[in-house]
């Protein structure tokens, strides 16, 4: 092959990737953007909002290690079997 050749090949390659990157930046944009809007749609549609159902769990979750640690120190654990 000649020098011109290799050149124009190589100069095509990185045109072809750069536009490649562009198209995939693109996609992964829209991607975000598409699923933003359904978390956003969901979220209105639920009765009980995310930041009540995590206050709820994380009381649950309070309560249950209260209540192991207790049984613990209390040695009310019932025998394994």
């Amino acid at each position: 092959m000649s020098r011109p050749m290799t050149s124009t090949l190589l100069v095509t390659g990185a045109a072809l990737t750069v536009i490649g990157g562009i198209i995939g930046i693109a996609g992964a944009t829209v991607t975000t953007i598409a699923a933003a809007v359904a978390a956003r749609r969901r979220i209105e549609q639920m009765e009980t909002p995310p930041s009540e159902l995590a206050r709820r769990q994380w009381r649950r979750a309070r309560t249950a290690v209260s209540a192991g640690a207790g049984a613990w120190r209390d040695g009310d654990a019932p025998p394994l079997a």
